[in-house]
């Protein structure tokens, strides 16, 4: 394969590439609005939650509901995530997609140094 035909073949990589960040940036766009619209935060900031022990289990249930630890996925409504995440994380992760999707849309966003350890926790899930 010549140097140039490698060169189309990145060309290439790059527009699919950009078309699948307007489609993600559409998919984000939808999300936030249904997170808005649902007050999604102070629903979440309601449900039942439990501190992360050692092992990575869940421990005893909190007396109420605390932002900073894991949602309790043994209780309802909690059950019905598919991972045991904190509604603080959750509303950082919303927050640092909408960033991705208002830069695709032209707009200047500031740096987000918590992203690393957010889409690090998301693989872990």
């Amino acid at each position: 394969m010549t140097q140039d035909q490698q060169a189309a073949g990145v060309a290439n990589n790059v527009l699919a590439l950009m078309q699948q960040a307007y489609q993600f940036q559409q998919t984000i766009n939808q999300v936030a609005l249904q997170w808005t619209n649902l007050s999604a935060a102070t629903l979440l900031s309601n449900f039942n939650t439990a501190p992360l022990l050692a092992s990575g289990a869940l421990g005893t249930a909190d007396g109420s509901p605390n932002t900073a630890h894991p949602i309790d996925t043994r209780t309802a409504p909690g059950s019905e995530l598919n991972a045991a995440v904190s509604e603080a994380n959750l509303a950082s992760m919303m927050t640092a997609l909408q960033g991705f999707a208002n830069a695709m849309g032209g707009t200047a966003v500031s740096a987000n140094g918590a992203v690393p350890q957010l889409v690090a926790l998301a693989l872990t899930l």
